[in-house]
């Protein structure tokens, strides 16, 4: 007799199941890779030193130059940010409130 060389329903489910596994993935990579959209140049400037700080783990200490005067603002590598009362930045998100 001939053997038959037929999909059983078993492989069937391990290959909808890998699938779903792997779309699952690509899916939250793909939701997680948005960019930081920021058009404020000092909100970016915190940005880019929180993310630096967070990846290397050690603080980040900026000099921002406005018209008036220069800030410092040092992010922290588990996100704060301290900075100067009259830039208006929560210390927590690093977002910039209004100016003062």
């Amino acid at each position: 007799m001939k053997a038959s060389r037929a999909v059983t329903l078993v492989e069937l489910l391990v290959v909808l199941v890998l699938m779903g596994l792997v779309a699952g993935v690509v899916g939250l990579t793909i939701r997680a890779a948005k960019p930081l959209q920021v058009t404020d140049p000092i909100t970016s400037a915190i940005a880019v030193a929180r993310d630096s700080a967070t990846r290397s783990g050690r603080s980040v200490t900026i000099l921002l130059r406005l018209s008036d005067a220069q800030r410092e603002v040092t992010a922290s590598p588990d996100g704060r940010v301290a900075a100067d009362s009259l830039l208006g930045i929560d210390p927590l998100t690093g977002v910039r409130n209004a100016p003062r």
